[in-house]
């Protein structure tokens, strides 16, 4: 059954094509995933389909039967006291002061509590703790509807996607299965395609080298002698002219061969995004950033009590925690610096990336928002625009004319090109897309800086981080270590408090199978014993079932 389909669309952004996309359509059961660069056209489609923005040409069609997710922070109320809206920790009603996961939280739950046949969700994932990923992730899954997701998230795309839509060049390209194998069948297609550009080129090449060695031969051929008898000259004449015939001929044949070669064009040469971190500027303290029995409020609310913690210089910490645990409220005090709770070292200059991208000023330039906090000079800033994609003209955009990924960049590249020796990072890869989220991935991980980061993308602080600090139960849990082993190490713990559980229950029962047994040799009435016999078995069976 289709749900979706799109014939022979275009849709234009003054004189840029931004979509030209022949054919696409959705099928029931489908669990799609788009992707491309920031800007490329992934939610102009969604909203061409929605009917949000119109398409200059062509024809498509959406069954009516969908629910839509969208990136934007709109008020959602969720009707009712759903079995969803507990699973999810949703709030009791829309806020301002509920977080930016607490917000897609309330939108991800009445998507699915609506039950409609198509979900269409643009980065749902953005501004989820990694246990709401987990848990979107398993509803997804038992969701029985069909989905059209745009993410980031690359193992999200993996666990849950069967098919990869890549936008790129305003062309459509659908790949069977989930992520990495879309990265596979990609790059496998990108060896087969240089393997017979190659092949092409080459033999080519060599047809064009007989011509040539073949044109040299035939203007060697000389004319007869001087001073030769009429009929000799006539008879070599003759013979030159038939060879030069023949050589033409030949040169006419090669030449028509490569008129006919099946012609390859070129692979376009991969822009690999490179983003530079100068090196750090000298802390002159082993723990530049320390707090001390802090206690943390919004309002009247404890988030976290007691806090004490020390920054090392060097680390590149994880701060993980359920949506409004107290994350952003913690990184918030730290960059502040306005309690005297709070100390940090002299010598720290804190480059500062938030969600909202409040460091950004919508009516100014790109150019004239990094330069404001940069000593860099125009030339090297121009440098590690280019690599964000933004180059010549394009620099002198308004910010406020950006797209959500697009800004997320500027804000990035404002932070990395400040005079700073420590990064607080919150959230820095949402609505960023999958190839600058892994150029910001290595720079971060070859950084000398200190780095505090808060993220969802599991991959993301996997691949970066050597330091775990979670917030849960109203307080900090350090683990020195990446996040893999942090999980190991959870594992561990909750397996030896199952085993010292299951030890407990069965010191329990041993005890209680004695003193059936006890009772069992002293009874002599039948039917007692019968009963106790019955509770002996039981009893044999719990130890079995925990042994």
């Amino acid at each position: 059954m289709q749900l979706a389909n799109v014939n022979n669309l275009k849709k234009y952004y003054g004189d840029r094509l931004l979509l030209d996309i022949d054919k696409f359509e959705i099928i029931k059961g489908d669990k799609i995933g788009i992707v491309g660069e920031n800007a490329t056209g992934k939610t102009t489609l969604i909203k061409i389909l929605i009917g949000e923005v119109k398409a200059d040409e062509g024809s498509y069609y959406l069954t009516d039967s969908y629910s839509y997710i969208s990136q934007r922070e709109e008020v959602c109320e969720i009707e009712g006291n759903g079995k969803l809206k507990g699973i999810f920790n949703v709030p009791a009603e829309y806020n301002d002061y509920l977080s930016g996961g607490e917000k897609i939280k309330m939108r991800i739950v009445k998507a699915l509590e609506e039950n409609k046949s198509l979900i269409i969700a643009d980065e749902p994932t953005s501004n989820l703790d990694v246990e709401s990923v987990k848990l979107l992730n398993k509803m997804f899954k038992k969701y029985k509807g069909t989905l059209l997701i745009i993410s980031h998230d690359r193992n999200f795309l993996d666990d849950l996607c069967n098919k990869i839509i890549e936008i790129e060049g305003g062309k459509l390209t659908l790949y069977n299965g989930n992520y990495s194998e879309y990265i596979n069948q990609k790059e496998e297609n990108r060896r087969v395609s240089e393997r017979e550009y190659n092949k092409y080129i080459h033999e080519k090449a060599r047809l064009e080298k007989v011509i040539l060695e073949k044109e040299v031969l035939r203007d060697r051929i000389k004319k007869a002698p001087k001073g030769m008898g009429p009929s000799e000259a006539k008879t070599i004449k003759m013979g030159d002219q038939r060879g030069k015939k023949n050589i033409d001929n030949n040169i006419k044949s090669i030449k028509n061969r490569i008129d006919h070669l099946e012609v390859k064009e070129k692979p376009k040469e991969r822009k690999e995004i490179i983003i530079n971190i100068v090196p750090s500027m000298k802390l002159n303290s082993k723990y530049p950033i320390q707090i001390k029995a802090f206690k943390i409020y919004v309002k009247d609310k404890l988030l976290i009590n007691d806090v004490n913690l020390k920054i090392k210089e060097g680390r590149k910490i994880a701060l993980i925690g359920e949506n409004g645990c107290g994350k952003t409220t913690l990184l918030k005090y730290i960059v502040n610096n306005n309690n005297d709770k709070v100390k940090i070292s002299s010598t720290v200059k804190i480059g500062y990336f938030d969600q909202c991208q409040s460091i950004l000023d919508d009516d100014k330039s790109i150019l004239e928002n990094i330069k404001k906090d940069s000593s860099y000079d125009e030339t090297f800033i121009r440098i590690n625009l280019s690599e964000f994609g933004f180059k010549d003209k394009s620099v002198y955009k308004k910010v406020g004319d950006l797209s959500g990924g697009e800004r997320v960049k500027i804000g990035l590249c404002k932070v990395i090109l400040s005079d700073n020796n420590i990064l607080i990072l919150d959230e820095p890869t949402n609505y960023l897309d999958i190839k600058s989220i892994e150029a910001l991935e290595n720079a971060l991980r070859n950084t000398d800086k200190t780095i505090v980061l808060v993220s969802h993308d599991i991959r993301f602080i996997s691949n970066i981080c050597n330091y775990i600090i979670e917030i849960k139960d109203k307080g900090l849990h350090e683990f020195d270590g990446n996040y893999s082993s942090y999980l190991e190490h959870n594992n561990n713990e909750e397996f030896d408090s199952n085993k010292k559980k299951c030890e407990d229950e069965l010191l329990v029962l041993k005890n209680k199978l004695t003193e059936v047994i006890s009772r069992l040799s002293l009874e002599v009435n039948e039917e007692k014993k019968e009963q106790l016999d019955l509770e002996y078995k039981d009893l044999l069976n719990e130890i079995k079932k925990i042994k």
